[in-house]
């Protein structure tokens, strides 16, 4: 920046004051505005396929899943298609590339689906799920009746019918999912006996039913001169006078009655899950699912709201009780962080006011710092950003950086003005400027260019992808951003500050800048080791080699776990245990869970909530534990050794415990379809083999002994009771296919024949089914009655081959290959150290058959990923770093001494983390990154006071006196950046809330390598500069002319 333009901005400084207010106010209005989160939504964008068919998963794998899989398979921007197939229902989760491919991806699966539908099963349901992540469960709820005065079918009801529909209609909100209770149904129970004596066929029975229940007209007739439309309905309102319809006559004429085949009674229907809270016994749940791109907090104040009112018109005796809410976590950890950079920007203005000694002097910094900051909510808004734990992390990162630069130029002008001030003692108003003016100058263009290395510093960060691109994605935008207006500030409102700041007397005496006994003490020290530099020097690499030995010794993990004051309780066990059974498990689990005094509350969730957003089988065990504050827990009490102590008290036979968070949990199933930190996928054609080798797998990795628990899936262990109807025997005994088939849906498995509605207007389904007596053993169903018109009936046993088989309850796929899950709980254990160490093993002790493959999944892979890319952006950031360097001072050497700061810089940040126990994760990498750019900066402010000082040096002063001089020049500046840098980071390290587990392994780099870096640039800098004065010398008398 030359002096004609910094003059240039001095004259428009009207134009330019006025810009700086209006960008103010914008972004006191982009703050306010901005959404709140805990961290960012790092699931990966998704559209959800949710299909309906009352039919085995073999049926819907083959006849609904897969032919949906292959249409969409050649979609532009889907990345992988996932797929559940249950008894009667299947899951396709499309994962996206990238979410800006969301609105092109979900026209083209509609246009696919529209396009499919007529080689689909033409009584197959398949609908688009609700916009939602993974992570849009952001309350939880049940219905608890202390009264005893309503069951399960009753609550099911309420819920159903009044509060779901209720919280539909609150802005923000894609679905509310029912789970637990019971839901209401009628069943018709017939007595094949005298089904076949009244002549009366299943099959006429379900026709009868089904053709009652339907409307019909829709024609126009003209009576007296109008025009009437023509309905015709019966209404059965009243389901005892459904006892009366006739289904068809006897021989001799007589009607026959529906009351006289069978009887009607209120029952429930099949179960998909089952709520239980505290241990107490079943409730009904509900689960609000937030939609996507949507504020969390303004959508759960208007859910609040809505459920004030919805509890004040519960009846008596109804209560209905938080089990899991999200905001809280929100606000905790906002508003720890929202105070902390509070403090953090005090502690920033305190320190420069100390080392500025004057009030007005630290106005220029100030100002630039908080419109810096402040700006950066703006682009934030336009990036679509929450403001989280991780846009405030880049803030925390960025402040210490900021200043930096308006310290040295600040510091500069005061120097300038004071050393003016030492040969005469009046100085003009006009001289002042020009004096500021060249002040400025001198240090602004390697200033300026320091600040354009910060920013290319955080390129790596950008470069992430995926989970780990979404996770820190906020924090790049809002380091990057803070920085970058941090330099537009300093081009164009610094100089019109500072003009100001000097305009009238600072208070600056001739003293002021004259030597202060730490500047003497400095300049000792710094001659001292000059004297022995290559002892320093040895010393220094030393440290450097130990620091690369030390960093070979970390162990590896994704990123470190962020309390979210809950837990989630996820014990996998094999399939086929009875729900009723099942639920008296979960009670008695989460009894125990209940018991431990830091637990505020325990809400157990078995099966699947009635959701898209759902495809958990009717097995699986979602338990919400809501944790107390940790002020309530036990003394001595951890978050680890509460875990431990609930796995010792939870070891049931036949499950394997895993113990996540709710946010962490959802995300990885959602990415993986594995809950649990490891996993493996199995992938192949044949069901018996990916179960043998799933089995396989197990046996050798409980040898592994970092394995607390492993259990593969058994995809194969369903109980079904096959009936194989045959040909010949069918058409010996004169029996349809029809009629047999529908003697297996109806009345052995009792499914819904036709919907009623009852006086309320409320649906409840209708099933079909022989009475119990008749069905109640394997025995029996063999000889279950096939009624056929005529009054003919034959044993279902002489049509049918009638056993019981082992077959899969349900079957998943990837990308339409079958697919078996092996879940694996290494407790503390490093994914990435697991995995690599494992690997090894498997490869020898397992032999897959052609065309099988094994995938390990969950943490290990984002690990993988996210190193893999930094290992080459890093090192390329570093390289445009080094030829920006060059640029700027337009010598290599001067680019070489700079850069290595960054390993001197990694001394102080590897012992630190080494100190503390930080794992080498994905955030302490990003604190690495920026480090080094701070170290960089640092290092360029040293190299432009000595070359100054060089600059300046008389002919009879010598090259060693200016190297020091220009050391003791930047002895304030660098202690006051140092201060800043580590000062305003200390109560990340110290103070205890939400989010602190994150930030802590990002600020132990800047922290620790602040303190190494300013040695090397305090001391080895000033060594360098001596050692390339030797090998000058050396390379003259080398290169002298002999005489």
């Amino acid at each position: 920046m030359n002096i004609a333009i910094i003059e240039s901005l001095l004259r428009h400084k009207l134009l330019i004051l006025t810009a700086i207010v209006a960008a103010t106010l914008l972004s006191v209005y982009a703050i306010f505005k901005a959404p709140l989160d805990a961290i960012p939504d790092i699931s990966d964008p998704q559209i959800i396929l949710y299909a309906k068919w009352a039919r085995s998963p073999q049926l819907l794998q083959s006849q609904l899943t897969e032919p949906l899989i292959k249409s969409l398979a050649e979609t532009p921007g889907i990345q992988t298609i996932r797929s559940t197939s249950h008894m009667g229902y299947s899951f396709i989760y499309v994962i996206l590339k990238n979410e800006s491919q969301r609105p092109a991806v979900q026209k083209s699966v509609t246009d696919r689906l529209n396009a499919i539908r007529p080689q689909l099963p033409p009584d197959a349901i398949v609908t688009l799920g609700p916009d939602a992540s993974s992570m849009g469960w952001i309350y939880q709820y049940a219905l608890v009746d202390s009264e005893g005065s309503h069951d399960l079918r009753d609550l099911r009801l309420l819920h159903d019918h009044q509060i779901k529909p209720k919280l539909l209609g609150v802005a923000g909100i894609a679905d509310v999912a029912s789970i637990g209770g019971l839901e209401k149904q009628y069943q018709l129970k017939l007595f094949p006996p005298l089904l076949a004596e009244a002549g009366i066929s299943l099959k006429q029975v379900v026709t009868t039913l089904q053709n009652a229940f339907q409307e019909v007209g829709g024609r126009t007739i003209e009576v007296a001169n109008r025009d009437y439309q023509i309905r015709g309905i019966v209404d059965y309102r009243n389901i005892d006078q459904l006892e009366l319809m006739i289904l068809g006559r006897r021989s001799d004429g007589q009607p026959v009655y529906l009351k006289d085949i069978g009887y009607i009674q209120v029952g429930y229907d099949q179960r998909r899950g089952v709520a239980e809270l505290n241990g107490k016994g079943e409730v009904v749940g509900g689960i609000v699912i937030m939609a996507h791109k949507q504020n969390v907090l303004e959508v759960t104040a208007a859910l609040d709201q809505k459920l004030k009112e919805i509890r004040a018109a519960l009846p008596v005796g109804i209560d209905l009780v938080t089990t899991y809410d999200r905001s809280s976590l929100i606000r905790e950890t906002l508003e720890h962080f929202l105070s902390t950079l509070a403090y953090e920007l005090l502690v920033v203005i305190v320190v420069m006011a100390l080392f500025l000694r004057n009030a007005r002097t630290a106005v220029a910094p100030v100002l630039i710092l908080l419109l810096g900051v402040a700006f950066t909510a703006v682009p934030m808004a336009a990036f679509q950003q929450t403001i989280n734990l991780f846009s405030l992390a880049g803030l925390f990162i960025a402040i210490g950086e900021m200043v930096d630069a308006t310290i040295v130029i600040v510091e500069n002008c005061s120097a300038e003005l004071a050393l003016r001030r030492r040969s005469r003692a009046d100085i003009g108003v006009a001289e002042k400027r020009q004096i500021i003016i060249h002040a400025i100058a001198n240090v602004s263009r390697p200033l300026l260019f320091s600040l354009l290395i910060i920013l290319v510093s955080f390129l790596p960060v950008f470069v992430l992808t995926e989970k780990e691109g979404r996770l820190f994605d906020p924090l790049a935008y809002s380091k990057t951003f803070a920085m970058a207006f941090s330099t537009v500030l300093t081009i164009f409102l610094l100089p019109i500050v500072i003009n100001w700041v000097f305009k009238k007397e600072t208070g600056f005496s001739r003293q002021e800048h004259a030597e202060s006994g730490l500047a003497r003490a400095y300049r000792q020290a710094v001659g001292q080791v000059i004297r022995h530099r290559y002892l320093f020097l040895g010393g220094s690499m030393l440290a450097v080699a130990g620091a690369v030995f030390l960093l070979s010794q970390f162990r590896t993990d994704f990123m470190p776990t962020m309390e979210e004051g809950s837990l989630l309780y996820m014990p996998t066990t094999l399939p086929g245990v009875p729900v009723r059974e099942a639920a008296w498990i979960l009670q008695q689990m989460d009894k125990k869970l209940a018991s431990f005094p830091e637990v505020d509350s325990v809400f157990g969730k078995l099966g699947r909530a009635d959701t898209a957003t759902d495809p958990a089988p009717v097995s699986m065990i979602e338990t919400t534990i809501r944790l107390k504050p940790v002020s309530a827990w036990r003394h001595g009490m951890t978050k680890e050794k509460l875990v431990a102590e609930m796995d010792a008290a939870m070891k049931v036979t036949g499950y394997a415990n895993s113990w996540v968070q709710p946010i962490t949990a959802r995300v990885a199933m959602q990415d993986t379809g594995i809950q649990t930190a490891v996993g493996l996928k199995i992938k192949g054609q044949d069901i018996a083999m990916l179960e043998a080798l799933g089995q396989e797998l197990e046996t050798v990795l409980r040898t592994v002994p970092a394995t607390q628990s492993v259990i593969a899936e058994r995809i194969s262990s369903g109980y079904f009771i096959d009936t194989r109807l045959d040909p010949v025997r069918l058409a010996r005994f004169g029996i349809g296919a029809e009629d047999a088939l529908l003697t297996t849906r109806y009345a052995i498995s009792g499914d819904n024949a036709v919907v009623l509605k009852d006086h309320n207007s409320q649906s409840h389904p209708l099933s079909l089914q022989y009475a119990p007596e008749y069905i109640d053993t394997l025995a029996k169903i063999r000889e279950t009655p096939v009624v056929v018109a005529g009054q003919r009936s034959v044993a279902l046993g002489e049509i049918a081959e009638v056993a019981v088989s082992k077959m899969p309850e349900m079957l998943r796929s990837e990308n339409g290959v079958l697919t078996s899950y092996v879940y694996v709980d290494i407790g503390n254990a490093s994914a990435t150290d697991y995995v690599d160490q494992t690997q090894r093993l498997l490869a020898e002790k397992i032999e897959l058959p052609a065309g099988y493959s094994l995938e390990w999944t969950g943490e290990h892979q984002n690990v993988a990923r996210s190193h893999a890319q930094l290992k080459w952006v890093v090192p390329a950031a570093l390289a445009i770093i080094f030829i920006l360097l060059i640029l700027a001072f337009r010598s290599l050497t001067d680019g070489l001494i700079i850069m290595l700061a960054v390993p001197f810089a990694f001394v102080g940040a590897v012992l630190l983390q080494a100190a503390l126990g930080y794992s080498m994760t994905t955030a302490v990498i990003i604190g690495y990154i920026a480090l080094f750019a701070v170290a960089i900066q640092t290092g360029i402010i040293m190299i432009i006071f000595i070359r100054q000082a060089l600059a300046r040096r008389s002919d009879d002063a010598g090259y060693m006196e200016a190297v020091i001089e220009g050391s003791v020049a930047r002895l304030r500046p660098k202690l006051m950046t140092v201060a800043c840098a580590t000062l305003s980071l200390l109560p990340i390290m110290f103070l205890n809330g939400p989010g602190v587990e994150i930030m802590r392994p990002i600020a132990t780099p800047t922290i620790g390598g602040m303190l190494s870096s300013s040695i090397y640039v305090l001391f080895l800098i000033p060594c360098l500069f001596a050692v390339g004065q030797d090998i000058e010398r050396w390379w003259q008398r080398k290169h002298r002319p002999r005489a």
